[in-house]
C-alpha cells in the first residue's frame, strides 16, 4: 500500500506535469521542442489550472474536497487532450537525445559534472531537509486543509476557526501540495520537504537549462560550463536568509521559493523570446501561464509581475518600434491584474 501511495504521488510530480506541457511546446520553435522545456510548461500549466480552479473555491468557502474532485477531472481531462496534441512530439526528443551521441568528450563530461552537482544538491535537500520558519505556516496550512476539509478558514497557529485570510487566498501553494496529499495519502509535510524540494530544484535546473539555451544557442558547447557555474553558485549562495539561492535549497516547496526560484526565471526566461522579432504562440502560452503561476505563489505578484511586465513591455516596444508589440506583452499579465482587483474587494 505504501509503495502504490508514492507511485501515484511521484506520477503527479513527474510524468503528469511533464504531459501537460505537450499543448504549448507543440506550439513553440524546434530550438524549444525539448524534454526540459516540456517540462517545464508542464509546471506552469499544472499551477494555471490550479490558480484558476482553486480561488473560486476558496472565496465562496467551499469545501476542499470538492475542489480536489472538480481539479482532479480538470487534470485529467487537459492530460487526455495534451497527450492527444502531443503525440508528434516525441520524434524531436528522440533527436535530442540522438544529439548527445554527436557531442564532444568534453562537452559530455562537462553535462556529466552537472548533473552530479544537481543529485547531491537533490539528495541534501532530502537528507538534510532545513525546518524553516515559515513552515509554521505553509505546512500548518496543508495540513489544516487536509484534516478540516477547509480552504483559508482556520488559523495555522492555532487551528481555531478563523474569518477567510483574504491574504493568502489568492496564492494557493499549501492548498496544492494539500491535493499531492490527498490523493496520494501522504502527509503534507512529507510531500513538502521530501517530495517537492528535491522535485522542483530539478524543476529550476530545467527552467536555467533553458534560459542557458537561448543566450547561447550558437554556442552549444558552452552551456555545460554555465550550469556547472550556475549549479555552484547556488551551492554557495547561501550569504543571507534572504538569498535566491538560500530560498531554492532550503525552502523551495514555500511560495517564497517557488517565486524566488522558478517564477521570476521563468519570466525572464519568455521575455527573452518576446523580444525576438517572431514568437512562437507556444511563448505566448507559457508567458500567460507564468504570470498567473506568480500569482499562485505570493500575493506579492500583484504588484511585482505588472511592474517588471510593464518595464519589460516598454523596452521591447522600443526595440521592436512597435506600440502593438508592447501592448500585447502587457495585456498577458491582464488576469493578474483582475485577481489584484478581486483582492481588493475582498479585503
Amino acid at each position: 500500500m505504501e509503495i502504490l501511495r508514492w507511485a501515484i504521488l511521484l506520477a503527479f510530480v513527474l510524468p503528469v506535469p511533464f504531459f501537460l506541457g505537450f499543448i504549448p511546446v507543440k506550439h513553440m520553435n524546434r530550438l524549444q521542442k525539448t524534454p526540459a522545456m516540456t517540462y517545464v510548461c508542464g509546471w506552469f500549466v499544472s499551477f494555471f489550472l490550479f490558480e484558476l480552479t482553486a480561488v473560486p473555491f476558496i472565496l465562496l468557502e467551499q469545501s476542499f474536497t470538492l475542489l480536489v474532485v472538480v481539479y482532479t477531472c480538470i487534470v485529467a481531462v487537459v492530460l487526455v487532450v495534451s497527450l492527444w496534441q502531443g503525440r508528434h512530439l516525441w520524434k524531436y526528443y528522440y533527436e535530442c537525445i540522438q544529439g548527445i551521441r554527436d557531442m564532444p568528450g568534453a562537452v559530455k563530461l562537462g553535462w556529466v559534472i552537472f548533473f552530479l552537482i544537481v543529485f547531491f544538491q537533490m539528495a541534501y535537500a532530502v537528507l538534510y531537509e532545513y525546518y524553516d520558519g515559515d513552515d509554521a505556516y505553509y505546512i500548518a496550512v496543508a495540513v489544516l486543509t487536509e484534516e478540516f476539509d477547509t480552504m483559508y478558514l482556520r488559523d495555522a497557529y492555532s487551528g481555531y476557526i478563523y474569518p477567510l485570510d483574504a491574504r493568502h487566498a489568492f496564492s494557493p501553494t499549501p492548498i496544492y501540495q494539500a491535493w499531492l496529499s490527498r490523493l496520494s495519502g501522504i502527509a503534507p509535510a512529507v510531500v513538502a520537504h521530501s517530495v517537492l524540494a528535491p522535485v522542483w530544484l530539478m524543476f529550476m535546473y530545467c527552467i536555467y537549462g533553458q534560459i542557458g539555451s537561448r543566450l547561447l544557442w550558437h554556442k552549444k558547447n558552452y552551456r555545460p560550463a554555465f550550469m556547472i557555474l550556475l549549479a555552484i553558485w547556488f551551492m554557495y549562495g547561501n550569504i543571507s536568509l534572504y538569498t535566491s539561492e538560500t530560498f531554492a535549497m532550503t525552502r523551495t516547496w514555500q511560495g517564497k521559493g517557488l517565486m524566488a526560484g522558478m517564477i521570476l526565471p521563468a519570466l525572464f526566461l519568455c521575455l527573452i523570446y518576446l523580444a525576438k522579432e517572431r514568437v512562437s504562440q507556444g511563448m505566448w502560452l507559457l508567458f500567460i501561464c507564468v504570470c498567473m503561476s506568480a500569482v499562485f505563489a505570493t500575493s506579492i505578484s500583484f504588484m511585482l509581475i505588472p511592474t517588471i511586465t510593464g518595464a519589460a513591455s516598454v523596452l521591447i516596444g522600443i526595440r521592436k518600434k512597435s506600440v502593438r508589440s508592447a501592448a500585447e506583452i502587457f495585456l498577458c499579465c491582464t488576469p493578474c491584474l483582475l485577481l489584484a482587483v478581486c483582492y481588493m474587494i475582498v479585503r
